[in-house]
């Protein structure tokens, strides 16, 4: 009996490391889901022979509603509740700009206020991959209404702002960031997978090779740790962007740990820390007849959470 009862509990032991997990999204239609958004980044640059360093610190809380679910596709409407920026810069200077402040003289703050609740729509699938995004521009509508008076030049710059933080392909990178990490075939604990992901920003393309590992399953939620190698996409070649030639070559890396909830696969906790080393190149042209060559190192930390 002794020997029964020891091999029942050997095979269950087994069978609970060796079960297989699928990892990936299940949400309701009607549900709305919270993020908490936190990032710091130090940019370090060396522009011929003087250093510069700017300190970014960018937060914010988003809603997603689920609207309606087809096949594997969700319909998710996307809304920010809160949005804050701050940066320091060389020179002594810091700016800082909130969604929460209330002073119509802060531009921007007023700006990032009348962001707020104003839905915009992505369609994403179960492994976290965001297949479109639609009414962006929504978001500002009435930002230039409030504000008739500005200059072109003002207007255009304050929309370049919006939308190089808060549009389209930033929140497509941010979002991805968080959300497409999930395996395409079950896991069990201790499996490994990878995901490659490109980045694509304002001043820089980054390309990279995610290493996932399931470390633990508890009776709420999967324990995931993962580490990124960052590198250039099109190391060595030299692209147009913002009217000149511009070359970029980075190699980093990326640490990051996850606590997804079993149920809804919604990550409910995730902290990551990246190191990038690299330079940015630019070719010669009428304004830089020598062309230039920019040293750089980038730190950042960032966590996510649903509470």
């Amino acid at each position: 009996m002794k020997r029964s009862l020891t091999f029942l509990f050997v095979a269950f032991f087994c069978s609970a490391c060796y079960a297989q997990n699928k990892i990936e999204l299940n949400l309701l239609k009607g549900k709305v889901y919270q993020q908490k958004m936190s990032a710091a980044m130090a940019i370090k640059q060396n522009i011929n022979g003087a250093e510069m360093l700017i300190n970014m610190d960018v937060s914010g809380t988003t809603a997603f509603t689920v609207t309606d679910v087809k096949e594997g596709v969700y319909d998710i409407d996307v809304a920010y509740k809160s949005l804050a920026m701050k940066s320091d810069i060389p020179g002594g200077q810091s700016m800082s700009f909130d969604s929460e402040k209330k002073d119509e003289k802060d531009t921007l703050s007023t700006s990032l206020a009348l962001m707020k609740d104003k839905p915009f729509h992505m369609k994403m699938n179960r492994q976290g991959k965001i297949l479109a995004i639609s009414d962006v521009s929504h978001l500002y509508a009435n930002v230039f209404e409030k504000f008739p008076n500005l200059t072109p030049s003002a207007r255009q710059k304050l929309q370049a702002q919006m939308e190089q933080s808060f549009g389209e392909k930033a929140f497509k990178n941010n979002m991805e960031n968080m959300t497409a990490f999930y395996p395409q075939t079950a896991v069990g604990k201790g499996g490994k997978w990878k995901v490659t992901s490109t980045t694509a920003s304002a001043n820089m393309d980054i390309q990279l090779e995610n290493n996932y590992t399931l470390d633990d399953v508890t009776t709420g939620q999967y324990i995931i740790s993962g580490v990124s190698k960052i590198t250039s996409p099109n190391a060595g070649k030299f692209l147009e962007m913002n009217g000149m030639s511009i070359k970029t070559d980075v190699l980093g890396n990326v640490n990051a740990s996850m606590k997804v909830n079993r149920k809804t696969g919604w990550v409910e906790e995730s902290a990551s820390n990246m190191s990038l080393k690299g330079s940015i190149s630019i070719q010669a042209n009428d304004k830089l007849p020598d062309g230039m060559t920019i040293p750089m190192e980038i730190s950042g930390k960032s966590t996510f959470s649903s509470n």
